[in-house]
């Protein structure tokens, strides 16, 4: 599933260049990412803020929103797609960090549904907006930008940098959710430590941009290519139409999978808990969850060095496959165990499967377009799955919860054979469009 080879990065890269541009890919992501999944882990806590506090639907409301950050992806993938084939990997990374950064620094300082009623949810909409477009163009540049990074034989492990830093954000949001709920308890972060999470997410964001300033890519930040004309959507859907459609089966399941796997089944842990033992059972599990995450974050890279020695095909079947055996078993079980060392168990094993598609999918989809329009093509396809299957996820799971989550459990195991499928039509072992010489 390749298309015809276009550029590669030099291959005469030192040890040093390639870690600087590790990092100068790695720390923006890891703190757009902090912002992204701050909302979705504070919104069980803010949701009464704003909405009515008397509704009860405000949970589904604040995730019906959260699925509106992934339906506006495709219009930040376009955007920031062309402007990381055309001006630069970097620059379009730096460009959507700030304007997340800036979305979160508005939530922080938003006036509630108490205060001027219907239109806090107007606020709500506005920034999840803002944040989806920032988020569907960022992907695309982090992406492109690390996998062009390494050498032949290394990129899975460079590329999955990309996946430590998207955990890397889950653990700094899941850590300023235990920090909050050790220096006060559910009410005050209810009142106010959302709001001061958003706040240092913001300035984090920001700052990344400072640190990473001075770091330039080796490879990839300038342009993409030698002077060529800018890529276009048209020619997208006309000449690469088909590793297009294969972008999109192998991201639905695994976004489906990914967002249930770290967003509703801890959330599901955390609510069991403080259901069954009050606040300090929900700190327990929220500490078990924090150090879950940490565990994920780790085995990205070597997720990523695996697939150099045996390719990503086989981490993608295996992910594939055992998705659809065991995905259901997962969230049922989630809404009953309580025991934090049960619950550990239970995550670590189901972040080892998630690995084998976290830590890839970013390279695999590189590899199967041209360097002049990569990042449009790997963007748009990624976001298009993801704001269909991924960031909704959540959302119907909540929704469907009432009548026992059959209707989510079927929907997760039916995306997760739809990517089996697409790993099983991957061709393996075969040069790819990165390894192309330059032109």
């Amino acid at each position: 599933m390749h298309s015809t080879p276009a550029v590669a990065p030099d291959p005469h890269l030192d040890r040093r260049g390639r870690a600087r541009a590790i990092l100068a890919g790695s720390v923006p992501n890891l703190a757009q990412w902090f912002n992204l999944y701050l909302y979705a882990i504070f919104a069980p806590y803010f949701r009464t803020e704003f909405f009515d506090a008397q509704s009860p639907d405000s949970l589904i409301y604040v995730y019906a929103l959260f699925a509106v950050t992934f339906v506006v992806r495709p219009v930040g993938s376009w955007l920031f797609g062309k402007l990381a084939d055309t001006r630069g990997r970097m620059a379009a990374l730096v460009a959507a960090v700030a304007l997340m950064s800036a979305g979160s620094l508005a939530l922080a300082v938003a006036p509630t549904e108490r205060a001027i009623g219907g239109w806090a949810a107007v606020i709500l909409v506005v920034v999840s907006i803002v944040q989806g477009i920032a988020a569907g163009g960022e992907y695309a540049a982090a992406t492109v930008l690390l996998s062009e990074s390494g050498t032949r034989g290394h990129r899975g492990f460079f590329a999955s940098f990309q996946g430590a830093t998207i955990v890397g954000g889950l653990v700094l949001a899941q850590g300023a959710l235990l920090v909050l709920l050790i220096v006060g308890d559910r009410a005050s972060v209810s009142e106010w430590g959302w709001r001061a999470a958003f706040v240092v997410g913001g300035v984090a964001g920001l700052a990344s941009l400072w640190w990473a300033r001075g770091l330039r890519h080796p490879g990839s930040t300038a342009r993409a290519a030698t002077p060529t004309a800018p890529s276009t959507m048209a020619e997208l859907l006309h000449s690469y139409w088909r590793p297009l459609v294969w972008v999109m089966l192998l991201t639905a399941g695994g976004s489906a999978a990914f967002y249930t796997a770290t967003v509703t089944v801890p959330s599901l842990f955390r609510e069991t808990a403080f259901a069954a033992g009050g606040a300090p059972a929900e700190l327990a599990v929220t500490g078990v969850v924090l150090v879950a995450f940490v565990v994920l974050m780790l085995l990205q890279p070597l997720g990523g060095a695996l697939s150099d020695r045996i390719g990503r095909k086989p981490l993608l079947i295996a992910f594939g496959a055992t998705g659809v055996l065991g995905a259901a078993l997962l969230v049922s079980t989630a809404a009953r165990v309580t025991a934090p060392p049960v619950v550990f168990g239970i995550l670590v094993l189901s972040f080892a499967v998630l690995t084998c598609y976290l830590s890839v999918n970013g390279i695999a989809k590189a590899e199967v377009f041209p360097a002049r329009i990569r990042a449009l093509g790997v963007g748009f396809g990624y976001a298009v799955a993801n704001s269909l299957f991924g960031g909704t996820a959540p959302l119907i799971y909540h929704a469907t919860a009432g009548q026992g989550g059959v209707g989510f459990l079927v929907y997760l195991t039916v995306l997760l054979g739809v990517t089996l499928i697409a790993a099983l039509a991957m061709r393996g072992g075969a040069a790819t469009a990165l390894d192309a010489p330059r032109v």
